[in-house]
């Protein structure tokens, strides 16, 4: 008898010990399925031995000890009762999600429910891990097929933010809901971007079917469908081709006014906007004002990946890169590795477009490194693009060309990233001198943006790339044409940054006088455009074209310039040509250095290098404790000495004279002498 008593205050302190904070005499009793009054006597002898505290709480140390004696299949026994006991109690969410979690296995709508809402929460919360526990069980616990096809739907949200694999259960279940129909209507337009990451386009068909069938459920989505319109056709024209309706019902957009708060209205009409060739200033301010309204969750990802490449398309190369590094960081401290690499690879875009070749190249990389390449489904191309072209210009081409070897989906030539692709592939084979090879990527790019009705210049400059590899095969003629009709595409040179380059092309077939004014005119532009990398090559071929005319000293500036732009930006094959074209006159620096070999004074370097600081002539002769008109003087023979026709050139012209005089020990012997 003594043994029984025993045994039911056990059973009662472990009941008390599982509610916790939630025990009462009432609830013990319920969970216990045993009589109120005897529950309270077995509760009122623990309480009289320390056990439990107040009414009916169990002691934290009792607790401890009681749970961890507990064993587990009586545990989750306990759990399970519990959850259902507070869920009719109305308990909030959590508070039963966690027994259903300890119990290890839920049965019931009612079950499946509480843990879809508490997942919803964590998943706000970044609580992705938790999020992914919850619904797995929910999805066990739910015996209804509509309901299980919506909590794989969400499971796939969950786990793309980490892992966007094809091959996970849930994308199979998510496939599976999708073909028989039961994917719930409002999360349609996320399944059909999901499935087209990974090229399953017939998949995203069966989506795109169903949204087309229910009008009233389109009206509800207006928003998301006007922006799923304009973003298939941005980046899956195809897909865009086969779902006209899509495309041209537009869902109201032309009536909205820009400043409306639905995040993909406003994206729908930025994107028509850049299709239809707006003024860029139009384009930018809608763009900027996407990226300050809205924060980056899981349902505007794709619309501030649209914004920051509309910052890129319209030459905002400085605010582009800003808000990439923004979101790269929001997104790394999110733990997102999806979301990582959508804007990594975008800022590897920016960086190439402002010519630093380096940095470009390693944000590729961490693009390709947060996650397989497979999992980047169809979106590889981008960073593989970006990549290959940095390390060619870089002149690195065996590991441009193991990039090359990547596999990448067939699918990824139905989309926009195929032409960064075969831009990429196309300059490759330019640089190993396979011109003809060359040419065909860049026709293919060319042809698939005409099939597409995206022949745009700020998406892939294809006119231009033809010119350029028609001029290294030896084709005059058709360098000139191809250039010719990229300025007649763009409405004249100074109207898009790629104009430079067809000046450029056109000044290698043009004769050395009219070479000289081409040129300039593209090293404004390329100057303009923010593109480092492009000025250093125009300013080697102005150089290179003074010098034809015999013109050395006014050769010097633009070889100095581009040698050390060239230099920052990573660009060792056009440095090595600069340095080959220099001959005897030694590297462009070192000539610039040397000044014809006359040396600066001790009082010509003091004045110079506070000029090259930005000090004015009287702030100079105030600390040098000179006359103004002697720091002209000076000033005179240093830009004389240095070759140099600006003060703003100063500072780099010291820096490269300080290093040639250490290269050259008798050259600073003399120096020190004089």
């Amino acid at each position: 008898m003594r043994c029984s008593a025993e045994a039911e205050r056990l059973r009662v302190a472990r009941a008390v010990a599982v509610l916790g904070e939630a025990a009462e005499i009432g609830r013990v009793a319920a969970l216990l399925d045993a009589d109120l009054d005897e529950i309270r006597t077995l509760v009122a002898e623990l309480a009289s031995a320390g056990l439990i505290v107040g009414e009916c709480r169990p002691h934290p140390e009792m607790a401890a000890a009681v749970l961890r004696e507990l064993p587990d299949p009586d545990r989750r026994l306990l759990h399970a009762g519990a959850a259902e006991l507070l869920c009719r109690a109305g308990f909030p969410a959590d508070a039963v999600a966690r027994h259903l979690v300890e119990a290890g296995d839920a049965r019931g709508s009612w079950a499946a429910q509480v843990l879809v809402e508490v997942a919803d929460n964590a998943y706000e919360a970044d609580e992705l891990d938790s999020a992914g526990t919850y619904l797995e069980l929910a999805y066990r616990a739910s015996r209804r097929a509509d309901e299980r096809a919506a909590i794989a739907t969400r499971l796939v949200a969950v786990e793309w933010r980490i892992n966007p694999s094809s091959r996970t259960r849930n994308f199979g279940r998510l496939k599976a809901a999708l073909r028989t129909g039961r994917v719930p209507y409002a999360d349609l337009p996320m399944t059909v971007l999901h499935m087209l990451w990974h090229g399953y386009v017939l998949h995203a068909d069966h989506a795109l079917v169903r949204l087309r069938r229910d009008a009233d459920g389109a009206r509800a989505l207006a928003d998301r469908l006007a922006f799923l319109g304009a973003w298939l056709r941005y980046t899956h024209p195809v897909q865009a081709q086969r779902n006209t309706w899509l495309v041209r019902d537009r869902f109201g957009i032309d009536s909205a006014p820009p400043e409306r708060d639905s995040p993909h209205r406003q994206a729908a009409v930025l994107l028509t906007a850049l299709r239809e060739e707006r003024p860029g200033t139009e384009i930018a301010a809608a763009a900027q004002r996407i990226l300050a309204q809205h924060r980056l969750t899981p349902a505007t990802v794709e619309v501030l990946v649209a914004a920051v490449d509309c910052l890129l398309y319209t030459d905002r190369l400085e605010a582009a890169d800003a808000w990439c590094a923004s979101l790269l960081a929001e997104a790394t401290a999110r733990r997102a590795p999806t979301w990582q690499a959508l804007f990594a690879s975008a800022r590897a875009e920016t960086l190439l477009r402002k010519g630093n070749l380096v940095e470009a190249a390693g944000h590729a990389l961490i693009a390709l490194n947060l996650l397989p390449a497979e999992q980047l489904g169809v979106w590889v191309g981008r960073p593989v693009a970006v990549l290959v072209r940095a390390l060619t210009a870089q002149g690195r081409h065996a590991e441009a060309a193991a990039q090359l070897e990547r596999p990448v989906p067939r699918a990824m030539f139905e989309s926009r990233f195929a032409l960064g692709y075969l831009r990429a592939y196309g300059e490759h084979c330019l640089a190993t001198g396979r011109p003809e090879e060359a040419l065909r990527h860049f026709r293919r790019c060319g042809r698939l943006m005409d099939e597409w009705g995206m022949d745009f210049p700020g998406f892939a400059p294809w006119r231009n790339d033809l010119a350029v590899a028609s001029l290294a095969a030896g084709q005059q003629w058709q360098a000139q044409n191809f250039a010719t009709r990229h300025l007649d595409a763009i409405g004249g040179a100074e109207r898009h940054h790629t104009g430079g380059v067809s000046l450029r092309v056109l000044a290698a077939t043009s004769d050395p006088l009219r070479r000289v004014t081409l040129l300039r005119r593209a090293a404004a532009l390329a100057r303009a455009g923010g593109d480092e990398f492009e000025l250093a090559t125009v300013l080697a071929d102005l150089g290179a074209a003074y010098r034809a005319l015999g013109e050395v000293d006014r050769a010097r500036p633009p070889l100095r310039e581009a040698a050390r732009l060239a230099e920052s930006c990573g660009g060792e094959p056009l440095l090595t040509r600069l340095r080959a074209e220099s001959g005897a006159e030694g590297t462009p620096r070192e000539a610039a250095g040397t000044g014809g070999g006359e040396a600066l004074s001790p009082a010509e370097r003091r004045v110079a290098e506070l000029a090259a600081l930005g000090n004015r002539n009287r702030d100079i002769a105030e600390v040098l404790c000179i006359t103004t008109s002697t720091v002209e003087q000076h000033l005179t023979r240093v830009y004389r000495k240095l070759a140099v026709a600006r003060r703003g050139e100063l500072r780099f012209a010291l820096a490269a004279y300080s290093q040639s005089r250490n290269s050259h020990p008798e050259v600073s012997a003399r120096t020190a002498v004089g």
